[in-house]
Parts: structure tokens; sequence; C-alpha cells
């Protein structure tokens, strides 16, 4: 790191290759996050890709009527909870990647619905990267600094899978940071409060959070936060494939760390 502020994104494994700069000299954190967000959009269907989950047995049964969380809701509540569970078995090598399935279904749904969770992504044009013999991940912007990086010499889907849902996982909540939106905790928790982690209290605790979606920016918060309260993340993250693969780590908590 020569202390610029940038990102870059460097990897090429089977069929999916990317090489990519952005200099990040004089942007305010808005666009930043509007930066990051679009790097998720890119490498993110590559993390569910090489998961190992057959993604188009997901795709076949995400049907909505018409968008927004009405639609999100009518979707889940109108899905039997045994007819969910067979769809998604069918769609499982290993009954432990149940987890990434989900993530799957519910990023599909909600994007199909037109309904916020991640900061709003711009097309924003990088420079070039030199494509290098591994999966790589830098990004630095003020006092944020994330590295990240595989060798892809003789590795597996799933740790592929491993590194770019660890880069996304990084900046999906980047983004939400530095994209200064409203954090309506209150109301998340309000939403979840002794709710156990099922579909159908996901459909529960949107309608509760919905009257308080106004269509802007900030509505990318309060649903992410209220499906993560419930224990579902509806984007590409290490934790969707942990149990599967134990070596894959999931990220850290924030916060202090126990006394040991």
């Amino acid at each position: 790191m020569d202390g610029r502020d940038e990102i870059i994104f460097t990897g090429e494994y089977k069929d999916f290759k990317l090489g990519v700069r952005y200099d990040l000299s004089g942007k305010s954190e808005g666009e930043v996050a509007a930066i990051l967000s679009h790097l998720s959009e890119t490498i993110e269907p590559h993390a569910f890709r090489f998961s190992g989950v057959d993604l188009e047995k997901i795709d076949a049964i995400v049907k909505i009527s018409g968008g927004g969380i009405d639609a999100v809701c009518g979707f889940l509540e109108g899905t039997p909870p045994g007819v969910m569970k067979e769809a998604l078995g069918k769609a499982l090598p290993d009954p432990k990647l149940k987890p990434a399935a989900e993530s799957y279904l519910l990023n599909r749904l909600l994007s199909k619905a037109g309904v916020l969770f991640k900061a709003k992504p711009e097309p924003v044009k990088g420079e070039e990267e030199k494509i290098e013999d591994f999966i790589g991940f830098i990004g630095k912007f003020g006092k944020w600094i994330a590295i990240k990086k595989l060798g892809v010499e003789k590795v597996a889907d799933y740790e592929v899978s491993g590194i770019l849902s660890g880069i996304n996982h990084t900046i999906v909540n980047k983004s939400l940071d530095f994209a200064g939106l409203k954090r309506d905790d209150a109301a998340v928790q309000s939403a979840v409060g002794g709710k156990r982690r099922s579909f159908g209290n996901i459909a529960v605790a949107l309608r509760a959070i919905a009257p308080k979606l106004d269509g802007t920016a900030n509505d990318a918060y309060l649903v992410c936060k209220t499906l993560e309260a419930l224990g579902y993340k509806p984007y590409a993250s290490p934790e969707m494939l942990k149990d599967a693969h134990p070596d894959i780590k999931p990220p850290k908590v924030k916060g202090r760390k126990p006394k040991g």
C-alpha cells in the first residue's frame, strides 16, 4: 500500500476474470459507497455460483407478482414451508449448504421485487488492473483499510466462493457505512423481537417495517439489518459456507474482544 485512497480487485478462476482499480482521490463517502456496491454486484453472482448450490433450481421458484415489500411478503406467505424446504433441498448437493441457498433465494427475491438491501450501486468505470495469479482485494479510504487474498493454484470452487464471499461481506457492509443511511435500529429490534429464524417470520418482520420504508436509500439499511437480525444475510457471505466447509472462517464480529 502506498497510501493512496483506492479500490483494487484482481483475480481469475475458470471463466471468472476481473481486474479493476478505482482511484478514490477526492471522492466523497457516498461516491465510495456506490463504487463498493457496484463491485459487489459484479463479484457476488460468482460467489454464489461457485458455492456448489444449483442456482437455476432456486431461480425457477422465485416467482413474484408486482414489486416492493408486498411482493416479497406475498411470495413468502404464499409458499408453504414444506414446499420451500423441498425446493431448496433439490438445489443442494450437501444439506449443509442450506444457508447459501437461503441467502441466494432472498437475494434474488429482493432484487426481483426492486427492494433495496444494499447501498445503491453506480455503474462507475474503473481503470484496468493487471490480473494476478491470485484473487485479491485492496480497499483504502481514509482510515479504512481492507486486504484479502487467495492463491488460486489447486483450489476448490468453494474456496473461491469463500474469498469472493469474504470480499463481498466486507464491501456490502462498508458501503452501508459510507452511504450515510439513517440507522433505525429500534425499528429493526421491534420488528424481530422474540421471533425465531424462519421464512414465515421474515414476512412478519418485513410487514412490520413496511410503514417506515419510504423508497429512499435508507430502506436498504432497514431491510438488510432486519433480515440479519432474524439470522439471514441476503448477500453472499462466508457464513453461508461454514457449515459445509468449516475451513471457511466467518467474518469477525465488531466490538470489544472478550477478556481471556
